[in-house]
């Protein structure tokens, strides 16, 4: 569910729009929630898995931290339903829905920087894709003898 990153700013635009219809912030807040759920769950595999143990730990800490400002959000979204005339409350409503996103670009850079290593594996394992491909294409030209010999002697020779 590490989609909830890539929906937050929409989250926080709906949740900016909605200063002026508080009541649609309910159903926000719900939804966020349940997302920010499925991120804890995902983060807590990621966490486990990172490579070396620092990473890990900064994921773990920085989904935390995401975790506690949707907490706070979710508090001023209900505040500003018990009292929807109440300008500062609108107004920490949008700096704690500026804050999360904010959490969220960490989130995002912690992942990426676990992420390094599988990077690596996958372009590495890329690479030597496209060597046996090329090693492929020259076996299947030399066995049909289209290859020319620097000397006298077959492909099947040195096969």
């Amino acid at each position: 569910a590490v989609h909830f990153l890539f929906l937050l700013p929409v989250f926080f635009l709906q949740m900016t729009k909605s200063v002026t219809n508080p009541e649609e912030l309910g159903g926000l807040a719900s939804q966020m929630t349940n997302d920010y759920g499925h991120l804890a769950l995902q983060g807590r595999m990621a966490a486990a898995t990172a490579e070396p143990e620092e990473i890990g730990f900064q994921i773990r800490t920085r989904v935390q931290e995401l975790g506690h400002g949707c907490i706070f959000l979710v508090q001023k979204a209900g505040a500003l339903q018990i009292c929807p005339t109440d300008s500062y409350t609108k107004r920490e409503l949008i700096e704690c829905a500026r804050a999360v996103t904010e959490k969220v670009s960490l989130v995002l850079s912690a992942l990426q920087a676990g992420n390094k290593g599988t990077q690596a594996c996958i372009t590495a394992a890329s690479a030597v894709s496209g060597i046996i491909a090329d090693l492929d294409t020259t076996i299947m030209f030399a066995t049909a003898g289209t290859l020319n010999a620097e000397n006298n002697e077959s492909f099947a020779d040195h096969r």
